[in-house]
Protein backbone atom coordinates (compact mmCIF):
# COMPACT_ATOMS: atom_id res chain seq x y z
CA UNK A 1 0.00 0.00 0.00
CA UNK A 2 1.42 3.40 -1.04
CA UNK A 3 2.24 5.91 1.65
CA UNK A 4 -0.11 8.88 1.89
CA UNK A 5 1.49 12.31 2.14
CA UNK A 6 -0.20 15.33 3.76
CA UNK A 7 1.51 18.66 3.05
CA UNK A 8 1.09 21.61 5.44
CA UNK A 9 2.37 25.05 4.44
CA UNK A 10 4.04 27.82 6.43
CA UNK A 11 2.96 31.19 7.82
CA UNK A 12 1.29 33.68 5.43
CA UNK A 13 1.34 31.24 2.50
CA UNK A 14 -1.05 28.53 1.34
CA UNK A 15 -1.02 25.00 -0.04
CA UNK A 16 0.05 26.20 -3.51
CA UNK A 17 3.65 26.37 -2.25
CA UNK A 18 3.74 22.57 -2.62
CA UNK A 19 3.02 22.57 -6.35
CA UNK A 20 6.45 21.09 -7.04
CA UNK A 21 5.60 18.15 -4.81
CA UNK A 22 1.87 17.60 -5.41
CA UNK A 23 1.53 17.97 -9.20
CA UNK A 24 2.78 14.52 -10.11
CA UNK A 25 6.46 15.13 -9.40
CA UNK A 26 6.49 12.57 -6.59
CA UNK A 27 5.51 9.24 -8.12
CA UNK A 28 4.03 6.13 -6.47
CA UNK A 29 2.64 8.04 -3.47
CA UNK A 30 -0.81 9.47 -2.70
CA UNK A 31 -0.42 13.19 -2.01
CA UNK A 32 -2.80 15.79 -0.59
CA UNK A 33 -2.43 19.24 0.93
CA UNK A 34 -4.40 21.56 3.18
CA UNK A 35 -4.73 25.26 3.90
CA UNK A 36 -4.38 26.36 7.49
CA UNK A 37 -7.00 28.54 9.24
CA UNK A 38 -6.86 32.16 8.12
CA UNK A 39 -4.88 31.08 5.05
CA UNK A 40 -7.82 29.60 3.15
CA UNK A 41 -8.70 26.76 5.51
CA UNK A 42 -12.10 25.68 6.78
CA UNK A 43 -11.70 26.87 10.36
CA UNK A 44 -10.75 30.24 11.83
CA UNK A 45 -7.48 31.07 13.58
CA UNK A 46 -9.32 32.64 16.48
CA UNK A 47 -6.83 32.26 19.33
CA UNK A 48 -3.06 32.90 19.68
CA UNK A 49 -2.27 29.20 20.05
CA UNK A 50 -1.59 26.30 17.67
CA UNK A 51 -4.94 24.67 18.45
CA UNK A 52 -6.74 25.99 15.34
CA UNK A 53 -4.07 24.48 13.09
CA UNK A 54 -4.31 21.15 14.92
CA UNK A 55 -8.09 21.21 14.46
CA UNK A 56 -7.68 21.75 10.71
CA UNK A 57 -5.12 18.94 10.35
CA UNK A 58 -7.14 16.45 12.39
CA UNK A 59 -10.31 17.28 10.43
CA UNK A 60 -8.68 16.54 7.08
CA UNK A 61 -6.96 13.35 8.21
CA UNK A 62 -10.09 11.93 9.79
CA UNK A 63 -12.12 12.87 6.71
CA UNK A 64 -9.67 11.31 4.25
CA UNK A 65 -8.51 8.41 6.40
CA UNK A 66 -4.99 8.09 7.80
CA UNK A 67 -2.37 7.50 8.79
CA UNK A 68 -0.37 9.99 6.74
CA UNK A 69 3.24 10.96 6.35
CA UNK A 70 2.88 14.55 7.55
CA UNK A 71 5.14 16.99 5.68
CA UNK A 72 5.19 20.45 7.22
CA UNK A 73 7.10 23.63 6.51
CA UNK A 74 7.94 26.13 9.27
CA UNK A 75 4.61 26.94 10.99
CA UNK A 76 3.17 23.84 9.33
CA UNK A 77 5.94 21.73 10.83
CA UNK A 78 5.22 23.09 14.31
CA UNK A 79 1.52 22.32 13.82
CA UNK A 80 2.40 18.75 12.82
CA UNK A 81 4.65 18.27 15.86
CA UNK A 82 1.86 19.38 18.19
CA UNK A 83 -0.73 17.25 16.38
CA UNK A 84 1.50 14.16 16.39
CA UNK A 85 2.20 14.59 20.11
CA UNK A 86 -1.53 14.72 20.87
CA UNK A 87 -2.93 12.22 18.33
CA UNK A 88 -0.27 9.63 17.53
CA UNK A 89 -2.49 7.37 15.41
CA UNK A 90 -2.79 9.99 12.66
CA UNK A 91 0.78 9.75 11.34
CA UNK A 92 3.08 7.02 10.08
CA UNK A 93 6.00 9.46 9.87
CA UNK A 94 6.88 13.17 9.82
CA UNK A 95 9.01 15.34 7.53
CA UNK A 96 9.83 18.68 9.17
CA UNK A 97 11.11 21.37 6.79
CA UNK A 98 12.74 24.59 8.02
CA UNK A 99 11.35 23.61 11.40
CA UNK A 100 11.97 24.69 14.97
CA UNK A 101 10.42 23.87 18.35
CA UNK A 102 10.31 27.60 19.13
CA UNK A 103 10.15 30.50 16.70
CA UNK A 104 11.55 32.92 19.28
CA UNK A 105 14.55 32.80 21.59
CA UNK A 106 13.93 31.40 25.05
CA UNK A 107 15.94 30.36 28.06
CA UNK A 108 18.41 27.67 26.93
CA UNK A 109 17.24 28.02 23.32
CA UNK A 110 18.97 30.77 21.36
CA UNK A 111 18.80 29.38 17.79
CA UNK A 112 15.66 31.40 16.98
CA UNK A 113 14.36 34.90 16.26
CA UNK A 114 14.79 37.54 18.97
CA UNK A 115 11.52 37.88 20.90
CA UNK A 116 11.61 41.67 20.56
CA UNK A 117 11.82 41.39 16.77
CA UNK A 118 8.76 39.12 16.61
CA UNK A 119 6.80 41.38 18.96
CA UNK A 120 7.57 44.27 16.60
CA UNK A 121 6.50 42.16 13.64
CA UNK A 122 3.14 41.46 15.33
CA UNK A 123 2.63 45.19 15.91
CA UNK A 124 3.59 45.93 12.30
CA UNK A 125 1.09 43.34 11.03
CA UNK A 126 -1.69 45.20 12.80
CA UNK A 127 -0.66 48.52 11.25
CA UNK A 128 0.86 47.60 7.88
CA UNK A 129 0.28 43.99 6.83
CA UNK A 130 1.26 44.72 3.22
CA UNK A 131 4.75 45.94 4.05
CA UNK A 132 5.25 43.42 6.85
CA UNK A 133 4.49 40.29 4.83
CA UNK A 134 6.47 41.53 1.83
CA UNK A 135 9.55 42.03 4.01
CA UNK A 136 9.06 38.58 5.54
CA UNK A 137 8.67 36.84 2.18
CA UNK A 138 12.06 38.08 0.99
CA UNK A 139 13.70 36.43 4.02
CA UNK A 140 12.71 32.98 2.73
CA UNK A 141 15.44 33.08 0.10
CA UNK A 142 19.18 33.61 0.00
CA UNK A 143 20.57 36.37 -2.19
CA UNK A 144 21.46 33.78 -4.84
CA UNK A 145 18.00 32.17 -4.69
CA UNK A 146 16.27 35.52 -5.21
CA UNK A 147 17.32 35.31 -8.86
CA UNK A 148 15.48 32.03 -9.41
CA UNK A 149 12.15 31.84 -11.25
CA UNK A 150 10.63 29.95 -8.30
CA UNK A 151 11.39 32.79 -5.89
CA UNK A 152 9.88 35.33 -8.28
CA UNK A 153 6.67 33.31 -8.61
CA UNK A 154 6.43 32.95 -4.84
CA UNK A 155 6.86 36.67 -4.20
CA UNK A 156 4.34 37.57 -6.90
CA UNK A 157 1.67 35.11 -5.70
CA UNK A 158 1.75 36.11 -2.05
CA UNK A 159 2.24 39.86 -2.43
CA UNK A 160 -0.45 41.66 -0.42
CA UNK A 161 -3.46 41.20 -0.55
CA UNK A 162 -2.36 37.67 -1.41
CA UNK A 163 -4.04 34.98 -3.51
CA UNK A 164 -7.70 35.21 -4.47
CA UNK A 165 -10.46 32.66 -4.89
CA UNK A 166 -12.83 33.16 -7.84
CA UNK A 167 -16.32 31.69 -8.15
CA UNK A 168 -18.75 31.78 -11.07
CA UNK A 169 -22.29 32.83 -10.20
CA UNK A 170 -25.62 31.64 -11.59
CA UNK A 171 -25.53 34.19 -14.40
CA UNK A 172 -21.98 33.39 -15.40
CA UNK A 173 -20.49 36.37 -13.60
CA UNK A 174 -17.24 35.77 -11.75
CA UNK A 175 -16.56 37.13 -8.29
CA UNK A 176 -13.09 37.05 -6.78
CA UNK A 177 -12.19 37.61 -3.16
CA UNK A 178 -8.94 37.42 -1.18
CA UNK A 179 -8.27 34.10 0.50
CA UNK A 180 -6.18 35.41 3.39
CA UNK A 181 -7.68 36.87 6.54
CA UNK A 182 -4.83 39.05 7.76
CA UNK A 183 -6.27 39.48 11.23
CA UNK A 184 -6.16 35.69 11.64
CA UNK A 185 -2.71 35.45 10.08
CA UNK A 186 -1.59 37.97 12.70
CA UNK A 187 -3.14 35.74 15.39
CA UNK A 188 -1.19 32.82 13.91
CA UNK A 189 1.98 34.90 14.27
CA UNK A 190 1.09 35.51 17.91
CA UNK A 191 0.77 31.73 18.26
CA UNK A 192 4.28 31.36 16.87
CA UNK A 193 5.48 33.88 19.43
CA UNK A 194 3.90 31.96 22.33
CA UNK A 195 4.60 28.36 21.31
CA UNK A 196 7.42 26.32 22.79
CA UNK A 197 7.31 22.65 21.76
CA UNK A 198 10.54 21.48 23.37
CA UNK A 199 8.69 19.56 26.09
CA UNK A 200 6.68 17.45 23.62
CA UNK A 201 9.50 16.36 21.31
CA UNK A 202 10.18 13.28 23.42
CA UNK A 203 6.64 12.02 22.83
CA UNK A 204 7.05 11.79 19.04
CA UNK A 205 7.25 8.06 18.34
CA UNK A 206 7.16 7.85 14.53
CA UNK A 207 10.09 8.10 12.09
CA UNK A 208 11.11 11.72 11.52
CA UNK A 209 13.13 13.35 8.76
CA UNK A 210 14.28 16.92 9.37
CA UNK A 211 15.19 18.89 6.22
CA UNK A 212 16.86 22.27 6.69
CA UNK A 213 18.59 24.76 4.45
CA UNK A 214 22.12 25.48 5.66
CA UNK A 215 21.59 29.19 4.90
CA UNK A 216 18.12 29.51 6.44
CA UNK A 217 17.81 33.00 7.96
CA UNK A 218 14.31 32.52 9.45
CA UNK A 219 14.88 29.32 11.42
CA UNK A 220 18.64 28.73 11.79
CA UNK A 221 19.97 25.27 10.90
CA UNK A 222 20.90 24.82 14.57
CA UNK A 223 17.14 24.51 15.20
CA UNK A 224 17.11 21.50 12.89
CA UNK A 225 20.03 20.06 14.83
CA UNK A 226 18.05 20.53 18.04
CA UNK A 227 15.11 18.60 16.61
CA UNK A 228 17.40 15.79 15.49
CA UNK A 229 18.95 15.53 18.96
CA UNK A 230 15.65 15.65 20.85
CA UNK A 231 13.33 13.49 18.71
CA UNK A 232 14.17 9.82 19.09
CA UNK A 233 15.65 8.37 15.90
CA UNK A 234 15.22 11.59 13.88
CA UNK A 235 17.47 12.09 10.87
CA UNK A 236 18.68 15.50 9.66
CA UNK A 237 19.39 16.41 6.04
CA UNK A 238 21.08 19.79 5.56
CA UNK A 239 20.65 21.19 2.06
CA UNK A 240 23.84 23.14 1.47
CA UNK A 241 23.35 26.78 0.46
CA UNK A 242 19.54 26.62 0.59
CA UNK A 243 17.40 29.13 2.44
CA UNK A 244 14.12 28.66 4.28
CA UNK A 245 12.21 27.06 1.38
CA UNK A 246 14.41 24.30 -0.13
CA UNK A 247 11.38 22.52 -1.59
CA UNK A 248 10.87 25.58 -3.81
CA UNK A 249 14.46 26.29 -4.81
CA UNK A 250 15.75 22.68 -4.89
CA UNK A 251 12.61 20.68 -5.75
CA UNK A 252 14.40 17.76 -7.41
CA UNK A 253 16.75 17.11 -4.51
CA UNK A 254 13.99 17.73 -1.97
CA UNK A 255 11.57 15.32 -3.65
CA UNK A 256 14.22 12.61 -3.76
CA UNK A 257 14.82 12.99 -0.03
CA UNK A 258 11.20 12.50 0.92
CA UNK A 259 10.64 9.71 -1.61
CA UNK A 260 13.66 7.76 -0.31
CA UNK A 261 12.54 8.39 3.26
CA UNK A 262 9.05 7.06 2.56
CA UNK A 263 10.37 4.03 0.72
CA UNK A 264 12.29 2.99 3.84
CA UNK A 265 9.23 3.15 6.10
Amino acid sequence: MAEKFLFVHGWATDSSVWEGQTSGQIEDFCVSKIDLPGHGGIFRWDEPELRPSVKEIVYHIERDGGPFVGIGWSLGAMALIKTAAEAKRLFSALVLVGATPSFVERKNFKCARPASLVRRMIMDMKKDPAGTVDRFYALNFTEEEMGLEEAGKFLKRFRYPGPVRCETGDRGTQACRPIFRYDEITTALEALYRTDLRDVLGSIDVPVLVIHGSSDSITPPEAGEYLKENIKGARLELMEGAGHAPFLTRPGAFNRLISEFAERL
